[in-house]
């Protein structure tokens, strides 16, 4: 009991220490530091206001118990915003003067910045948590009441993701063999899997495993989201992670990550940076140009935006990917949904051959052409081979079915039956209409339906 007690009180004097300190190492609370991008510290001291760099740490400590250390430093940043604007006023701040009108001000002050919007989104929502766990935890007198509301945040907060054309990714491809051996692997998981940079510098020497069909599956730990999953790989991906495992073995390298780092440093893995500058280095000699011919400026990070744009626009549904690439929400997942020109069109045929096909196999189903999209946009009219779709936003078409209303218009029994399913089909789209008060469609149609009906009438009483 004894030995507990004086634990206790060890702890609680090595927190008292680290709250003196505006420098900590991510170890400190608990966190992994960010190796990938060369990041080790939480430092707190660009926060000169007193009150707000001690309630900073003590937030930022809780927080860490529970959020990654990218979030923790988003957490300083959005403090770092807060002290430069407070340092701008010209009157003495306390924790009692910050209310609504303090926070318009702030938020002023932001706009006024160069801060995309996302960066002042974020800002606001981070302040907006601290005024609610300092309130909560009781560290400061702020006022109990919101002064940070929904409406306060730049409507575009959502920065669409920058994926690699087709084009580019086709040069890349062509040129790839100019990089060391383990970098051309290292890119073609990123390529094929789109996990995050940090995930493939840590993925194990063994991150292989089989299914019991026999398939293979990568095994990757989730840093944002603290979880390991097994995800399904190409045979392309499979090929080069077994060549890395077997040049590490006859290189006699022993480490236990796949890619460990290729020279010495503080971080054991592969970083960011480095991958970033041999790519931008080959865009520059090969010449590796986008559509507008200017070189190409490439980002680790895009070959995730890439996959998840490429699998969207190949039909994956967004559940799917958002659990592939290992997004906590769908909104995350959402930004990838770039739908291509190409794609578009592709489906919109692929809509219409399927319209057709349901015409011809469905000729006795009475909500046949029940397809909302298509009921409401077209002013829909049956013909002897099909549809017209003339968009509902025209004046009547003085062409609609003329040859049935022209007197030169001729026929003759041969055609009976065909008339006789036009009829039909009309009968069923006035029959539509009138049921969903589309007067324009039901009366153009009556007045086909009335030239057939007369047509056919006249064919059959004349022998």
């Amino acid at each position: 009991m004894k030995m507990s007690a004086l634990t206790l009180n060890k702890i609680e004097n090595n927190a008292d220490l680290l709250l003196e300190k505006d420098l900590w190492l991510a170890s400190d609370v608990g966190l992994q530091a960010d190796a990938t991008h060369g990041a080790y510290y939480l430092s707190f001291s660009n926060i000169t206001v007193d009150w707000l760099n001690k309630a900073a740490k003590k937030f930022v400590r809780l927080q860490a118990t529970t959020r990654s250390y990218s979030t923790c430093r988003g957490y300083i940043r959005g403090f770092n915003h807060l002290n430069d604007y407070i340092q701008t006023l010209n009157t003495f701040i306390t924790p009692n003067n910050v209310n609504r009108a303090f926070i318009v001000g702030f938020i002023q002050y932001l706009a006024q910045r160069d801060l995309n919007p996302m960066t002042r989104g974020i800002t606001l929502m981070n302040i907006r948590t601290f005024h609610q766990v300092a309130l909560q935890e009781e560290w400061l007198n702020f006022q109990d009441k919101p002064f940070i509301f929904n409406n306060d945040l730049p409507r575009d907060t959502t920065i669409t993701p920058k994926f690699i054309s087709k084009d580019v990714l086709i040069q890349l491809k062509r040129h790839l063999h100019c990089l060391s051996d383990w970098m051309q692997r290292f890119i073609l998981v990123l390529l094929e899997t789109g996990r995050r940079v940090s995930e493939v510098s840590f993925l194990k020497f063994d991150c292989l495993e089989q299914d019991s069909d026999g398939d293979w599956l990568l095994r990757v730990h989730e840093k944002k989201l603290k979880r390991e999953r097994l995800i399904p790989i190409s045979p392309a991906c499979l090929e080069a992670i077994k060549a890395q495992q077997i040049d590490l073995k006859n290189s006699g390298h022993i480490s236990p990550l796949l890619f460990p780092s290729r020279r010495q440093s503080k971080s054991p893995t592969i970083s960011a940076p480095h991958i970033n500058r041999a790519l931008n280095k080959l865009a520059q000699e090969k010449n590796i140009v986008d559509a507008n011919g200017i070189i190409w400026k490439f980002s680790s990070h895009q070959f995730r935006h890439t996959v998840g744009t490429q699998m969207i626009n190949a039909g994956v549904p967004q559940v799917m990917v958002q659990k592939y690439l290992g997004h906590e929400s769908p909104e995350m997942t959402a930004r990838y949904a770039h739908i291509h020109d190409n794609t578009m069109k592709a489906a919109f045929v692929d809509y219409q051959d399927r319209l057709i096909d349901i015409q011809g196999q469905m000729n006795s189903s009475n909500d046949h052409l029940d397809a909302r999209w298509l009921k409401q946009n077209i002013l829909t009219q049956a013909l002897p081979n099909g549809l017209c779709a003339l968009p509902l936003t025209q004046q009547k078409c003085p062409h609609a079915n003329a040859c049935l209303t022209c007197t030169h218009f001729r026929t003759s029994k041969k055609h009976l039956e065909q008339h006789k399913s036009q009829l039909e089909e009309t009968n069923k789209i006035i029959a539509q209409a009138n049921q969903n008060g589309w007067k324009r469609a039901e009366e153009i149609n009556q007045e086909v339906a009335i030239s057939l009906t007369t047509i056919i009438n006249t064919l059959e009483n004349n022998p």
